[in-house]
């Protein structure tokens, strides 16, 4: 039998050397991508065992290229999705997720190496390889490195910055946007983490020893339910 092939789709290299450290020990073929138009060409032109993708994906989110892997036909996509959760390992609403916009599974990042062989081994239905504890070891500690980079960097592109906040925000909030219909109905169904949201923003800008004017929070999130087709009643 051949390796599982793995697509990983994440922008942070050093999020991925990480992780193909550990599936490439446990007999995955890992392949990475660092943006969304690499990962849609991907896949499009081959079939894939799993693809891991960073639901703030640059370019594209993704949670909109969990639908092309599902409907790329026999000869490309990919048989099982697992988004990975990007920036909130601070926040106080984080809670599991029960809808996953057509994803299998979830996993968040501080918890790749450990966790993310085990759940590609139950949904392909393939027995576990042991892991090699050193290099699990030495991977998780590279990704407690990485952990919340992007929220630390002085951040040029506040509105980039606002998209990784928002895009895990609404991987928490799945079964409330799945029943809104438009983009005032998403919006007040989950105003409580929007605001959550806000206050980080400010406090990673307001860090940086700035002030950014408008709603980047707002215009992130009202983006992303325009992709997932929620956008403004008509």
């Amino acid at each position: 039998m051949s390796s599982p092939r793995i697509l990983f789709a994440h922008e942070r290299r050093g999020v991925a050397r990480a992780v193909q450290r550990v599936l490439e020990r446990e007999g995955f073929v890992f392949v990475h991508v660092a943006d969304g138009r690499a990962c849609k060409a991907r896949l499009g032109a081959e079939r894939w065992d799993g693809l891991v993708i960073d639901v703030a994906l640059p370019g594209t989110a993704g949670f909109e290229l969990v639908e092309l892997a599902r409907s790329a036909g026999p000869e490309a996509g990919a048989a099982v999705v697992v988004l990975v959760a990007s920036v909130y390992r601070r926040t106080s609403y984080k809670r599991q997720p029960t809808r996953l916009y057509g994803a299998d599974d979830y996993v968040e990042i501080h918890h790749l190496c450990d966790s993310l062989p085990r759940k590609l081994y139950e949904h392909l239905g393939l027995p576990p390889v042991p892991a090699i504890e050193p290099v699990e070891a030495e991977a998780r500690e590279a990704l407690r490195v990485e952990g919340d980079t992007r929220m630390e960097e002085p951040s040029a592109d506040h509105q980039r910055l606002a998209t990784l906040i928002v895009a895990d925000m609404v991987l928490y909030n799945g079964d409330a946007i799945h029943a809104a219909q438009d983009l005032s109905a998403a919006t007040a169904a989950v105003e409580p983490d929007l605001d959550i949201a806000r206050e980080l923003f400010a406090q990673v800008v307001h860090g940086e020893g700035g002030r950014v004017p408008g709603d980047p929070i707002g215009e992130a999130f009202a983006a992303l339910m325009s992709s997932l087709g929620r956008g403004e009643a008509t």
